[in-house]
């Protein structure tokens, strides 16, 4: 198999499986959360320090799942020599910091390029998803926003027409 081809089967294989990680850990940290809310909070009055402290920590849990997910994969390929080496090329990698090209040998660094492509989505994702949810409960917004909801949503098309209706 084409060298090219290969690494690029592996990183779609491997970005497949951190995608559908994130997305299970995503849901996961959301039905705890849910469960938290629901049973300790009338007798928990640190909530605001508990609650995004518990959820940054959980998505550091699972973005070291899937830096830990690269970093056997390295090793197990012999990409890289040992666990320790890769474990850190991936974190390097994953986070955008380090030097990805540089440290794998050309038959593998695209691999590595594409976990930064990879991480910085993810992580991407989860500053999406604290945003979210700690807006959602910091803040006690009732219907009175200041603007009105759906101001500049796609309005649906009658029947018949090329154009949305005018307002």
């Amino acid at each position: 198999m084409d060298t090219l081809a290969h690494q690029l089967l592996i990183s779609t294989a491997i970005v497949s499986a951190t995608v559908v990680i994130h997305l299970l850990g995503l849901d996961a940290l959301q039905m705890v959360l849910r469960l938290h809310l629901e049973r300790f909070t009338r007798w928990i009055h640190l909530d605001r320090m508990v609650v995004p402290l518990g959820i940054v920590l959980g998505l550091f849990v699972l973005h070291g799942v899937e830096i830990w997910l690269y970093a056997l994969v390295y090793w197990k390929m012999g990409m890289l020599p040992n666990l320790e080496q890769a474990l850190y090329f991936s974190t390097s990698s994953y986070s955008t910091v380090g030097e990805t090209g540089a440290i794998l040998s050309t038959r593998w660094r695209i691999v590595g390029v594409l976990e930064a492509i990879n991480g910085m989505l993810l992580i991407g994702w989860s500053t999406a998803f604290l945003f979210q949810i700690l807006h959602h409960l910091m803040w006690n917004e009732s219907d009175e926003h200041p603007l009105p909801r759906g101001a500049i949503a796609r309005r649906a098309r009658s029947p018949g027409t090329s154009r949305p209706p005018r307002g």
